[in-house]
């Protein structure tokens, strides 16, 4: 079969070539003479577009207050010589989502997106000196919670700002401010202008802790540093620490309900060979225990979840039997249109409320990754095989634990609190490669808000007071 297909793709080929014309500008009976391109659009006699060949797209941009994108008429419609285009000058179209302008000319074709958007000028991002600020859209505020001991010049402290597409900030993002006082953002975008008010908090003693090795957030690899500036920039009175400020007592911990540790780095076998590596942590360990001992909850990820061990949580010979994994942040999986997921126990458990579902999932799957988004698949967790072989019950009868999560394992756990009792106090481990916070490429964010949505869960869910404040963080 293979060999008759090569006789006929053969002679196709030797056909088409003897069929060609001498005319430059046709290849047999193709015409490819002329071109399809987009010269110039227009609605509503007043709304040009902004047209890219590149991109094959075609925008125009509308006052902030304009509702009329379901009844739009196209005024003016230019186009290359002889070219013909699916739309028509004259025609009525709905704008409210985007539509397809497709160009003929002869045998050649191109589409254009065409797509309407209102002016917007919005803040999506603020960071001052690497330190994620909450955003608050229905006031126009930003508040940014600062260690006091953070060593930030607030005098001249450096900014960076991200804005709804098209918008510009004054001042730039980039620049320096003082931050001593109230400091105003003005973002504009033709017809849309917004000012935003950013104010600062020094924290004397913090809520909630991320920490980790390094001196700051910035010098965090890109995993943590992702994880970090959740924290920070959504939960009011949160703060980063270096585990040589926890150990010499730098940082207060006379307020603190939640310590939140996520360690990416090269999976450990066993509790050994992370006590020995994570010297931080182990240095730290005095005051961490007399903070859990004092109903202080943790949140686990990755790697860290063996800091349970440490604490007395679990038995010393109770570590994550299937580990992989490891490396510098630098992502390894492509998630496609149906990115992996795991599986709740329980899906009514508070850590598994409010989550996006995914359209025909199973009732009790947990999404917290989007198509595009690549992750470095590093897992801490407990493979139903040798002492765990009966499954979910040994895991619990090994551990003294309860699994909240995995797929034909157990990836998601919580341990009591020193009381003995599960919940205020307790501590949560993510030993899933799917808790995953940074992705080297770019993505929609949608099924990943389920990540902040399970982090804000367990600290109702671990802490005596509800949240004190939810930012609008990614």
């Amino acid at each position: 079969m293979k060999t008759i297909y090569s006789i006929i793709c053969a002679f196709c080929i030797i056909c088409g070539f003897t069929a060609c014309s001498d005319d430059e500008h046709t290849t047999g009976s193709i015409n490819i003479s002329g071109s399809c391109l987009v010269e110039r659009f227009v609605l509503n006699n007043k709304y040009e577009a902004t047209i890219s060949t590149e991109k094959r797209l075609l925008k125009i941009k509308v006052p902030v207050d304009f509702t009329q994108t379901n009844d739009m008429v196209v005024t003016d419609l230019i186009v290359s010589d002889g070219a013909q285009t699916n739309i028509q000058v004259g025609q009525h179209l709905n704008f409210d989502a985007d539509r397809m302008l497709r160009v003929t000319n002869g045998d050649l074709e191109m589409n254009y997106q065409v797509t309407v958007r209102n002016d917007e000028a919005l803040l999506k991002l603020f960071m001052l000196e690497g330190v994620k600020g909450a955003i608050n859209q229905v006031d126009k505020t930003v508040t940014v919670s600062v260690m006091a001991n953070s060593g930030i010049d607030l005098t001249n402290a450096t900014f960076e700002v991200e804005c709804s597409e098209d918008a510009v900030c004054s001042p730039a993002s980039g620049t320096k401010g003082n931050f001593t006082e109230p400091f105003k953002l003005t973002l504009t975008d033709n017809t849309a202008t917004n000012t935003y008010t950013v104010s600062v908090t020094m924290i004397e003693n913090p809520v909630a802790l991320f920490v980790g090795d390094a001196e700051n957030i910035e010098l965090l690899n890109d995993e943590e540093k992702a994880a970090a500036k959740w924290l920070t920039g959504n939960i009011t009175n949160a703060a980063y620490a270096s585990w040589s400020d926890v150990a010499s007592g730098n940082i207060s911990l006379s307020e603190c309900k939640f310590i939140f540790f996520h360690r990416h780095c090269s999976s450990y076998g066993n509790y050994n060979g992370f006590k020995e590596a994570e010297t931080g942590a182990m240095t730290a360990l005095a005051r961490m225990k007399e903070f859990w001992q004092k109903g202080g909850a943790f949140i686990l990820g990755r790697s860290a979840v063996n800091y349970a061990i440490a604490l007395g949580a679990m038995p010393e010979d109770a570590y994550p039997n299937n580990v992989w994994g490891g490396g510098n942040g630098e992502g390894s999986d492509l998630m496609g249109a149906d990115p992996w997921h795991f599986y709740a126990y329980d899906i009514a458990h508070p850590l598994w409320q409010n989550m996006k579902t995914y359209p025909g999932a199973a009732a009790n799957a947990v999404y917290t990754l989007d198509e595009g988004y690549t992750i470095c698949n590093t897992t801490s967790q407990y493979g139903f095989w040798d002492t765990y072989a009966s499954g979910k019950d040994a895991f619990e009868s090994k551990t003294g634990g309860r699994a909240l999560a995995g797929d034909n394992s157990v990836s998601v756990w919580e341990l009591k609190a020193y009381s003995g009792d599960y919940g205020k106090g307790g501590i949560i481990c993510f030993g899933s490669g799917l808790f995953d916070w940074n992705s080297p490429t770019t993505y929609t964010s949608n099924y990943h808000d389920n990540m902040g949505t399970i982090m804000l869960n367990a600290f109702d869910y671990l802490t005596p007071t509800p949240t004190p404040s939810r930012g609008e963080g990614r």
